[in-house]
């Protein structure tokens, strides 16, 4: 909708001597009397003094004994006109109940939607239908009721009186029923926040009230909702235009080189008294505006601000999260990597060991196999110098000559066999050296296999206890959940200590140490919610919370068997 008063007034006109705007916003500016005035005027209900409560009373007396009659009258009528109707006994007595109970039944479920905002015109259309079919059956059967049975055009000619009679009083009865009707369903808007679309408002700003129309519709809002929307938006606007003035009576006064003094510049804010009292909004409010809008202004901005350096200081946190998500992984792979080349090194130790056994026990065989080809060479060579003494024995005895040399060769020979026996003794020693050799890097390779055969069975002991923990993990995490739900902890409660529970349990107590990604795979939650309950965790555990000594999570034994 357009400004049905544009600001012609340019943005470096000089201002008249005016005195400096006020600092802060003027809050109290019409005391309590005069507001509760306005509000009055403009359709709150006013409170019942003691003559109007008497006179309210007369009006239900009155209203209810002229709503009996009305009632009564009609009944009558349509009862005697109902058996000529072809009705039965009792279809006749019951017949003006159905029409005049439908009228009140359609009114009262008109009322009880509008009391629940649920409001479904078609039954009011409905109602006053029904209403005018009362009043024709009972025109109708007035007119039945002269002698020779007229008809209604007819009879209005002949007793018109008798007709309106007859006409007025379920008339009387459905005005009442109307007015009671009217009465509690503007108490039911009025409590209800809602308001009404008046014939004023539609006559004097069909356009203005053709927008709140449009938009309480398409939105789900009040039509008071939306026409201080309208006036929010106008007075947005309003700033807008004062932004922009501002900003180019700047501009000149730049281009000009003089000095910029905001309180000499007539702008839009000058005419808002004028601009916004179409919108229902005082001189007072108006001009105390201007300071509510700047301060709005300063506070939207300091809210960014915040948010700015909130959402900055959550970056910078992320970031740290991640590198040192990181860094653990790293060095979690490192330590991976060394404990797979422990394993390689020991079974290479364990391999060299071997085949150094088998290379000793060899060259001990090969040792002993020599030993003994010596010694068989030696007894050969013994047997045979024997040999050769007896035959040199039996030459002396029979040369005498010779006997003195053959002495001497076995002299010779018994010397030469004793430095066998010595060199046989040497080898035998040699080779119980080397068996004792053998046997040691036996026993050194049997010590290497054991020491290799209980790291592995500590490795089986460390991953059954490691499994066991897990499992005292888990079974203590489940206890701790399902007390914490049989308390009924909030959800987000929950998630924290089970977040804290993770933390004790994979990162020895400190929260920074546990990755985000760690709880977004566990929880199935994003990396800011993740971030948030890893730092609200922490401050859990500083606290205190221990889920072995918690007394949330004490349960007895037959309680856990359930479970």
């Amino acid at each position: 909708m357009t400004d049905p008063h544009p600001a012609t007034v340019g943005a470096g006109v000089p201002r008249p001597a005016t005195p400096a705007p006020m600092e802060t916003a003027a809050v109290d500016l019409v005391p309590e009397e005069s507001a509760s005035a306005a509000e009055t005027s403009v359709g709150r209900p006013r409170r019942l003094t003691r003559i109007m409560w008497t006179v309210a009373g007369v009006a239900v007396v009155a209203g209810l004994a002229a709503a009996g009659v009305g009632f009564a009258l009609s009944y009558g009528t349509l009862v005697q006109a109902a058996a000529g109707w072809g009705f039965g006994s009792w279809q006749r007595k019951a017949f003006p109940l159905g029409v005049d109970g439908l009228i009140i039944a359609l009114y009262s479920i008109h009322l009880v939607l509008v009391w629940r905002r649920m409001a479904k015109p078609a039954l009011l259309v409905a109602a006053h239908a029904v209403t005018a079919v009362t009043v024709a059956l009972n025109v109708i059967a007035a007119a039945d009721g002269l002698p020779g049975s007229p008809g209604v055009w007819e009879a209005i000619g002949r007793d018109p009186g008798r007709l309106l009679g007859h006409a007025a009083m379920p008339a009387a009865y459905v005005l009442l029923v109307e007015a009671a009707r009217h009465l509690i369903s503007r108490t039911a808007r009025l409590e209800s926040g809602d308001s009404s679309l008046s014939l004023a408002d539609w006559l004097l700003r069909p356009a203005m009230t053709w927008w709140v129309f449009r938009t309480a519709k398409t939105y789900p809002m009040s039509y008071a909702e939306a026409r201080v929307m309208r006036r929010d938006i106008e007075i947005h606007r309003v700033w807008i235009r004062y932004r922009e003035e501002i900003e180019a009576a700047r501009a000149e006064a730049a281009e000009a080189g003089t000095a910029f003094d905001e309180r000499e510049v007539i702008t839009v804010l000058d005419r808002l008294p004028d601009l916004l009292a179409p919108y229902g909004v005082s001189v007072d409010e108006a001009l105390a505006m201007p300071d509510r809008m700047r301060g709005d202004e300063q506070k939207r901005r300091a809210a960014r601000e915040r948010a700015d350096q909130e959402r900055a200081h959550q970056e910078a946190a992320d970031r740290r999260a991640r590198e040192h998500a990181d860094r653990m992984a790293r060095l979690a792979a490192e330590r991976e990597e060394l404990h797979a080349q422990g394993e390689v090194d020991l079974l290479r130790a364990e391999s060299d060991a071997e085949r150094r056994a088998a290379e000793h026990r060899a060259a001990g065989h090969v040792d002993v196999a020599a030993i003994e080809a010596a010694a068989r060479r030696s007894a050969a060579e013994r047997a045979a110098t024997e040999e050769q003494r007896r035959a040199r024995a039996e030459e002396e005895a029979q040369e005498g000559a010779r006997t003195a040399a053959l002495r001497l060769k076995a002299a010779e020979d018994d010397g030469r066999a004793a430095q066998l026996e010595e060199e046989a003794a040497a080898v035998r020693l040699a080779a119980a050296a080397a068996e004792e050799r053998a046997a040691k890097t036996a026993a050194r390779a049997e010590e290497a296999a054991a020491l290799a055969a209980a790291a592995k069975k500590r490795a089986a002991e460390d991953t059954r206890a490691a499994e066991q923990a897990r499992a005292a993990a888990a079974e203590l995490n489940l206890r701790a959940s399902l007390a914490e739900e049989a308390a009924g902890l909030p959800d987000r409660d929950r998630q924290v200590r089970r977040v804290a529970r993770i933390i004790l349990a994979e990162a020895g107590g400190q929260a920074l140490r546990l990755p985000t990604t760690t709880i977004q795979e566990r929880l199935g939650i994003a990396s800011s919610t993740a971030s948030s309950y890893r730092d609200a965790a922490g401050r859990l555990i500083a606290a205190g919370y221990d889920p072995e000594t918690d007394p949330l999570h004490s349960m007895d034994g037959r309680a856990w068997s359930a479970v």
